[in-house]
Parts: structure tokens; sequence; C-alpha cells
């Protein structure tokens, strides 16, 4: 595992926001995008933090993604596994149809294989073309979608919601927003259980012979950045406290050798505060950080998730005054 830590850096840095997938079935995308990004960031979402209690994010950066992008369709499991915290948060869906006939025989089958699989979280927005003055086209939207309600909507979790094309109301927003966070908050939820599990999985391993920080520190740093990702910022502090924890009792077992201090160019200047001064590649030796480099790394990733009082309280403790001659 130790060695994706070059492509985790990178993808790391490169990731600001969570990832919303537009699977577009009916090549309606272009006609609604501006609409949709209109709604970024999400707005007051409600989402459940480590302890599983509710905090409201004011601003979750977020952006749309169609799934036929190269971003989203060159993934190997192996890095879905260890970077599923870059993966898709929702996938909205989006239709239209104009017939009953077709709806019943093409969309419903087509639309069954794509929700089918229950790891993803979905919802299906309907897309009605039909202007307002057209009562005929508009009565078979209506019936169109009622039709998709009643095959993809179940008694504990409605799925559809429906896109007025040449003008979509408060009410149709205020729905899609609701589902579109009900997706993100459900992700978040078992994203964060099964980093949960496999970092406990590997903590048990601390102590034995094939215990390796590296793929603790991907997994374990994984998990914070999704928090941080999210903006529930205590919660990925709180990652980072017991991963810089977790490293100083493996450097302080008895027989590890203590090297400190650093000898590459540039190690005098002060970079306490910017992770990527170097890469994770260069400071890892053995499958094990240098720890010189690693602390300064650990205070750079906790320095960005504290308050200022709290960051200056910290290394306070890494600082020694000695009265002047």
């Amino acid at each position: 595992m130790a060695n994706y830590l070059a492509q985790f850096q990178t993808i790391k840095s490169s990731s600001d926001r969570i990832v919303i997938a537009v699977e577009d079935v009916s090549d309606l995308w272009l006609n609604v995008k501006d609409s949709f990004e209109q709604r970024l960031p999400v707005k007051k979402a409600c989402l459940n933090n480590k302890a599983r209690n509710p905090v409201l994010v004011e601003n979750l950066p977020a952006e749309f993604i169609q799934t036929t992008d190269s971003r989203l369709r060159s993934r190997f499991p192996q890095e879905q596994y260890l970077f599923w915290f870059r993966e898709p948060y929702a996938t909205v869906v989006l239709v239209t149809c104009e017939d009953l006939d077709e709806f019943k025989t093409i969309l419903k089958p087509r639309l069954k294989l794509i929700v089918q699989n229950d790891e993803r979280e979905w919802f299906i927005v309907f897309v009605s073309k039909a202007h307002p003055s057209n009562d005929q086209a508009t009565k078979m939207a209506k019936k169109v979608y009622a039709r998709l309600e009643a095959d993809f909507n179940t008694k504990k979790r409605e799925r559809c919601c429906k896109f007025d094309l040449h003008g979509p109301d408060d009410e149709f927003w205020d729905d899609f927003d609701s589902k579109m966070v009900d997706c993100i908050r459900n992700t978040l939820d078992k994203r964060v259980q099964f980093y949960e599990e496999e970092n406990r999985r590997l903590s048990e391993q601390r102590f034995t012979p094939i215990w390796n920080f590296c793929n603790f520190f991907i997994l374990k740093e994984s998990l914070a950045f999704m928090f941080e990702v999210t903006n529930l910022h205590e919660d990925s502090l709180r990652e980072y406290d017991e991963l810089e924890l977790c490293y100083s009792e493996s450097v302080n077992l008895p027989g590890k050798p203590r090297e400190f201090g650093g000898l590459d160019t540039g190690d005098d200047q002060a970079a306490l505060l910017n992770p990527g001064f170097k890469a994770l590649t260069q400071i890892v030796q053995d499958d094990v950080f240098r720890e010189f480099e690693f602390r300064q790394y650990i205070f750079a990733c906790q320095a960005k998730e504290r308050s200022m009082l709290l960051l200056c309280s910290n290394g306070s403790c890494h600082i020694e005054l000695q009265p002047l001659a």
C-alpha cells in the first residue's frame, strides 16, 4: 500500500470538493447544467459527524461531473478501495420521456440497470420539456412522471423530482437540495464506517511484526481528509491528532532507531504550515516516515483544521526558550 503514497498526495492536492455524478440518460446535461451549478456550494447541508451527531454545514463545496468523464471512468478496484473519499457522494440521474409506451419498454428497463448498484446513492430528475401553453404535452409529462414515481419511489424513500425546463419553481429546488443532501449524508456515513473498521483492524496489528505504519497512515488520513472536504473540521483534526499519537508510539518502540533532523536542501527553512513542502515519497524509508519531516507534515495538516489560538498552544510545546546571556 505504501506504493500509493505519491498517488495519494496528488489526489489530495487536487480534491478540494465532493463529487456529484451526473448520469445523463437522455442527453439533457447541457440544458440544465447552468441551473444546477448555481446551487453550489450546497447550502445548509445537515451531515453526521463521526459520533453520528447532526452537524449543519453552511457551505459544502461540490462539483457535478458526468459519469462519462475520464476522471470517473479511470478507476481501478484497488484505487477505489484506497481512495474511496474521492468517489461520487451522489448520482443524479437525468431523464425525460414524452410517451408512456416508450417509458415502459425502453426507459424503465434502462433505469433499473443503472440504479441496481446498491452501493451508489442516487435520485432521478425527470426533465419536462412541455411548454406551459401546450396542454397535451403537459398532461403527458405528468402521466410519465407519475409512472416514474410509482416505479422508483418506495414507502421509505422518495427518489424522484420533476424539473420544468421552462421555469423550475422554488419547490423543485428545495426537493432537489433535500434529496442531494440525503445522498451525501448516507454516503458519508457508509464511508466513515468503512474507514473506521479498516483503521481498527490495522490498529490491532500495531505491536506485531506485520505492522506497517504507511498502510495505517493512508487509511487514517483518507478519513481525516474526507472530513476536511465536507467541512467537518473538528472530526478531521481529531483524526490527525490520533495519527500523531499513533506515530509517536511507533517511533518510541524499544529498539527503534531515533534519527532526527534534516539533511536535504531547504530543511533549514520554515515550512511548518505547508503540508506539501515535501512529497510523502521523499520522507518515507523502509515503510517508515522520517520523524523530522513527518512531524512537520502532521503539524501543517493540523494547522489547517485548528483555530490560531490552539495552533499556537500546540506549537509552543516544541519551542524551548533560553535566557539571554
